[in-house]
Formats: structure tokens, C-alpha cells, sequence
């Protein structure tokens, strides 16, 4: 047997990367897109050397440039570009762009 899947509207936003000045105390946005108000914190985890030269596994980029959010099934580390998705419960959880535009469209 086949299942779709329900049509339900969602929310998502597009997170972007932010650099952050640890000694100035100061941030830069990098792009014109708001990201504050996702929860979406800094990636930063003390186990490892934090540095640019570790890369992320999913996209190969510095992952100072990355995000961190709690899911209900954890945390998950977030890449610059991936869609911050808030479910139906309110719910919030990251979704690569490649998975996103697969599998939704914008609604009117």
C-alpha cells in the first residue's frame, strides 16, 4: 500500500550563519536575514578544539559557523542554510535545503 502525507501548513525559516567576536563581546550578522528569534544558539561544544580548521560532517564548513538547537528526539547542530521548521506542536527542528525543497512549497 501507498500513504501521502497529510497537507499541512508549517512554518520554516531559513537560518544563517552569524560570526561572533569572543574577546570584543560583539556580533556581525552576515546576511539580511533575522535569526534571533529562532532557537538557534552558537555550536559550541568544550570536548572539542574549536577552531576552524574541524569541519562539519554534513556540509564542510567551520562549524564556529554553526548553529545548535534542542529537538524533542535531542540536540541537533545546525549548517548554515538549513530551514529551521516549527511542527504543528510548536515543535522546532532543522531541515537540510536539498530535503526542504523535495518535500515542501510555499503556501498562498
Amino acid at each position: 500500500m501507498k500513504y501521502r502525507k497529510n497537507p499541512i501548513v508549517i512554518e520554516a525559516e531559513q537560518w544563517f550563519e552569524v560570526t561572533y567576536d569572543l574577546e570584543a563581546g560583539q556580533g556581525n550578522e552576515l546576511h539580511d536575514m533575522p535569526i534571533y528569534h529562532l532557537n538557534v544558539g552558537y555550536y559550541c561544544r568544550p570536548e572539542e578544539e574549536f577552531s576552524g580548521e574541524n569541519l562539519c560532517q554534513h556540509c564542510e564548513k567551520p562549524l564556529r559557523i554553526h548553529g545548535w538547537i534542542d529537538t524533542l528526539e535531542g540536540g541537533h547542530i545546525v549548517c548554515p542554510r538549513d530551514w529551521i521548521i516549527t511542527g504543528i506542536k510548536g515543535e522546532q527542528y532543522p531541515c537540510k535545503p536539498n530535503i526542504f525543497a523535495a518535500t515542501y512549497e510555499l503556501a498562498e
